[in-house]
């Protein structure tokens, strides 16, 4: 369905960009090996791009110059060469990584609530604009597979299953995809595992006095590490690093509402690139990650989907908030550290990115990893609220 809503139906875009760059790296492979893996490890200049030649195509200057985006082409190779350079059967291999990456997402999930598999299915597996968008030739694909695989490793190593080395190996290899392609997903993923793990080794502490007074201590050090973290490595995080990244999302944000986009854009205002003015559209851009394009802004059928996804997560949401009970609520997050990781992420993300996204098209693709969290949390939630002791009448 991607691959034939983008072929004709929008007739182009970046997808097939994306696979266009990708061929001629395939051609390039099977006509000179030699002049392939020199390409391979080196970086977007006019020199590397002399390499290719009219037998294999070049590679658009525009997406080989810049980093992240070489990097999916690089990441398309294999998938290209297996599919025998065909842009469906590539789309569909794809489609199979990512909805892996999704079953081990639901696998996390299955471990701490087993009764709840139907909805946690819903939640993870079935959400539209997840599978549609994270099932393409896109960058976003990508970044979903590797967020949902690091969370799973996370997991693994926080519960000891499985090789501790082996784990931590496959994890920094997400971080390493994630660093590549988004960086500022991983400026969120940090701080948030680091609140899950740390809240998973005090839920075993028995005494609840040592309990509550190391939660400061526990805050102190998300803080101060996670400081430390982006200093040492803001020269990978390029423009997302932490001195960088509010000037960033304001460039960003005044791109992407420019009339080139043809009015599919939206603003929650103008700001100023310091925390204070970050900060002063928290509600706004929140709203806008986490529940806009609202129905009545879609302009296309695509949107239109998205739009009535965003109306489902509304409703669940405010029934959340209507049936809250703040004890019941308070005892399921203590017990499952998982369901504060996962709303504390998607509301992150969702400020990020409603900062500094204003178009869209761009916005329902950025928002596909908080998606099948920020549901999973909120059904829970409300599961627990309406005090059932179970979803479905057997265990899996």
């Amino acid at each position: 369905m991607f691959a034939c809503i983008y072929v004709f139906y929008y007739q182009q875009g970046d997808t097939t960009s994306f696979y266009e760059c990708s061929l001629a790296f395939c051609k390039l492979f099977q006509t000179d090996f030699n002049a392939f893996l020199t390409v391979l490890w080196g970086d977007g200049t006019q020199e590397m791009k002399s390499y290719f030649t009219s037998e294999t195509g070049e590679p658009m200057m525009y997406m080989f110059g810049e980093s992240s985006t070489r990097f999916v082409i690089k990441i398309l190779i294999p998938f290209l060469l297996l599919a025998g350079h065909s842009y469906f059967i590539a789309t569909a291999f794809i489609s199979i990584f990512t909805f892996g990456a999704l079953w081990s997402l639901y696998r996390v999930f299955l471990f701490y609530f087993p009764q709840q598999y139907r909805i946690l299915a819903w939640a993870i597996l079935f959400m539209p604009s997840v599978v549609f968008w994270g099932s393409g030739i896109l960058k976003d694909s990508f970044t979903l597979a590797a967020t949902c695989y690091f969370i799973a490793f996370t997991h693994r190593i926080a519960n000891r299953i499985g090789g501790r080395t082996i784990n931590v190996i496959l994890l920094l290899v997400a971080a390493y995809f994630i660093l590549s392609i988004k960086a500022y997903i991983l400026l969120i993923l940090i701080p948030s595992s680091l609140v899950w793990l740390l809240f998973h080794r005090i839920k075993g502490i028995q005494n609840p006095i040592i309990r509550i007074l190391m939660i400061p201590s526990i805050y102190a050090i998300i803080i101060v590490g996670s400081y430390l973290v982006f200093s040492y490595m803001g020269s990978y995080f390029g423009k997302f690093s932490i001195d960088r990244a509010l000037k960033t999302a304001v460039i960003t944000q005044t791109d992407l509402k420019q009339e080139y986009y043809q009015g599919n854009s939206f603003d929650i205002g103008n700001w100023d690139a310091s925390l204070a003015g970050a900060m002063s559209k928290f509600p706004q851009a929140t709203m806008a990650g986490l529940y806009r394009p609202w129905i009545f802004e879609s302009k296309n059928v695509v949107m239109l989907i998205s739009g009535l996804e965003n109306l489902v997560i509304f409703i669940l949401t405010l029934y959340a908030l209507y049936t809250l009970k703040r004890k019941r609520v308070g005892q399921l997050i203590s017990d499952n550290p998982i369901i504060l990781y996962s709303l504390l992420f998607s509301i992150i993300f969702a400020f990020m990115i409603g900062l500094s996204t204003s178009n869209f098209g761009a916005l329902v693709r950025f928002k596909i990893p908080l998606i099948p969290l920020y549901m999973s949390a909120v059904i829970l939630i409300i599961h627990t609220n309406k005090g059932a002791a179970r979803i479905g009448k057997e265990t899996p």
